[in-house]
């Protein structure tokens, strides 16, 4: 289990990684972003993003399947911190959430666009950062952290929301993320300070480490 060393608002969900037969839409997506991605690497493209490393996606299908059959969100909308390739908003979008990918790095942004749109699949990027106005991330011993921005003042008293989006990051039902190995604390206490009272995180550590998550009601903790 990975926790901040401060009292947090959310649980962990007991999950073991599984393995699905994946369905052939599924795989047809999944062959095709790995010929992309290799392709990606294979150019030495992967150098202009040096922290951009996929996941394993089967893994990451079966863990979005899991929560969506076990009806553990809430409602149907999807945000996937650091979409990447969008591989992972992908999969919500085919499992049926409106789906929003965050991706600072727009040429990514236009490779994920590419890749959703070349399988008629439903979603929106968004080439913005993941840390929402109101916060600063900052460079730690342990890793990045991240800390209210007092600067903002009485405006946190507004729920953060994503430029872009016509919703509130607090009526985000299920959240996805692979964070970088020094990023992992930093996601965690994201999800913890803007996630509404349900919503469900699942983070990708690595090959078959997959935590899940639910944020607490306010009588929870």
């Amino acid at each position: 289990m990975r926790s901040t060393s401060l009292p947090v608002s959310y649980e962990e969900i007991p999950y073991t990684v599984e393995t699905y037969d994946l369905p052939p839409d599924v795989k047809a997506f999944i062959d095709e972003a790995d010929r992309r991605c290799d392709a990606f690497y294979d150019q030495k493209l992967n150098k202009r993003f040096p922290r951009y490393v996929p996941s394993e996606p089967a893994q990451v299908y079966a863990a979005l399947r899991h929560v969506t059959e076990q009806g553990l969100p809430l409602g149907e909308t999807f945000i996937e911190w650091g979409s990447g390739f969008g591989v992972g908003t992908g999969f919500a979008s085919i499992l049926g959430y409106d789906a929003y990918g965050i991706e600072i790095e727009e040429t990514l942004v236009d490779k994920a666009e590419s890749l959703l749109d070349d399988h008629a699949l439903d979603a929106e990027f968004l080439p913005i950062s993941y840390i929402p106005d109101g916060f600063i991330s900052y460079d730690a011993l342990s890793g990045h952290d991240i800390v209210r921005d007092d600067s903002f003042g009485n405006q946190l008293d507004h729920p953060p929301r994503y430029e872009g989006m016509d919703l509130d990051i607090e009526e985000v039902d299920l959240f996805f993320v692979y964070p970088w190995p020094g990023e992992q604390e930093m996601m965690l206490k994201l999800f913890d300070a803007v996630a509404g009272e349900g919503a469900i995180l699942v983070a990708y550590f690595g090959d078959r480490d997959i935590c899940l998550y639910r944020k607490l009601d306010d009588d929870e903790y």
